[in-house]
């Protein structure tokens, strides 16, 4: 699947602007401040229901409007044509698929899967765990049908749980939610370690692509309790000491993954140039097992793909994308420094002041 065209109205500094994209290569190029992330920025809307740079809806229409809206039509399977889009109006957000209202933004997600790349996507590597209990949901969540189910059980047993826990003179049994719980961890922690198993190796082979790292790339999960423990043992056990917190300190919601070389942690091992390298190999090798397990080809997005690279490791990323075989949008703040010329079909739009252009 691929979007086919794309209306953005008064989101930001675009106000008005519809494009027709090329099923493989977009490069959007154009000064800082132009626009270009924005653009970016509307696709993810369409995909996810929500934007990588704020959690404020009321932060995105154009200042002086109440309203923003972004329109997409997507080329499914048989060369289905489906139509997307989302509006946030007086202070609420409304989306629609194939001329139905949608009640949630993630299921936008069936429609235009989407892997991004922008400027704060070091995070997997850097700061707290739930970004990267979030990386690895997003592929779950796209090739294992019953994983969304089981966490929202999970997560809405865990809100009683801890309703329970937090009325800390009470002598309620836990058991019933403790029982719950132990059955959707066990599956969730099942569905999280089946994906790693099968997007570990190809990370290392993207990685050996990308880049030259002597030592091995460690990558361990950790599941949130301890794995010589069973999870309802664990919740009995803890009773005492979440009483005392107010919540359950174990479980799938304390999961992580740890990425070490010689037994460091990676992003003090490596420069920011190799880091950018091994988080597009952790992005790449996400969006080439999710062609790989469900037939069909995810969006890929880098903003300011040549930031902190030089000429050499810009060309090897974009060989390596070109491999994917998927629709990509890049952002460069200079045309020349992306060679489009490995792309069978390839379109270039110059943003400025928010105006977009198709360079032909």
């Amino acid at each position: 699947m691929w979007l086919q065209r794309l209306d953005i109205k008064n989101l930001r500094n675009l106000v008005d602007v519809k494009l027709h994209p090329s099923p493989r290569l977009n490069i959007i190029e154009g000064l800082n401040g132009s626009g270009k992330t924005s653009l970016l920025e509307s696709i993810y809307l369409l995909s996810c229901g929500k934007s990588f740079r704020t959690h404020r809806f009321s932060n995105l229409p154009t200042q002086g409007c109440d309203w923003m809206g972004v329109y997409g039509k997507i080329s499914g399977k048989e060369n289905r044509i489906i139509s997307v889009g989302l509006e946030h109006r007086n202070g609420k957000n409304f989306i629609k698929a194939e001329g139905n209202r949608l009640q949630k933004a993630s299921e936008l997600a069936n429609y235009l899967p989407i892997v991004v790349i922008h400027q704060e996507s070091h995070r997997v590597f850097t700061q707290s765990p739930k970004y990267r209990r979030a990386f690895v949901d997003w592929g779950v969540f796209h090739v294992e049908q019953n994983f969304l189910s089981t966490w929202q059980y999970f997560s809405r047993t865990l809100k009683q749980r801890n309703a329970a826990l937090s009325q800390r003179n009470s002598t309620m049994s836990l058991d019933h939610w403790d029982l719950a719980l132990h059955q959707s961890a066990l599956l969730i922690d099942d569905f999280r370690q089946e994906y790693l198993n099968k997007l570990i190796p190809l990370f290392n082979h993207y990685a050996a692509a990308l880049l030259s790292i002597d030592d091995e790339i460690t990558i361990e999960y950790k599941r949130g309790w301890s794995d010589k423990e069973d999870y309802l043992s664990v919740l009995n056990a803890s009773i005492g000491r979440d009483r005392l917190l107010g919540y359950t300190q174990k479980g799938p919601h304390r999961a992580d993954i740890t990425f070490k070389v010689c037994g460091v942690p990676l992003h003090e091992f490596i420069s920011r140039g190799q880091q950018k390298l091994l988080v597009c190999s952790l992005y790449i090798a996400q969006a080439a097992l999710f062609s790989k397990l469900t037939g069909q080809a995810s969006l890929f997005v880098i903003d300011d793909v040549t930031a902190e690279l030089d000429n050499l490791h810009v060309d090897n990323l974009m060989k390596v994308l070109n491999g994917l075989e998927v629709q990509i949008f890049v952002t460069t703040p200079d045309k020349l420094l992306v060679d489009s010329q490995l792309f069978p079909e390839t379109k270039m739009f110059h943003v400025e002041h928010g105006i977009v252009t198709e360079v032909v």
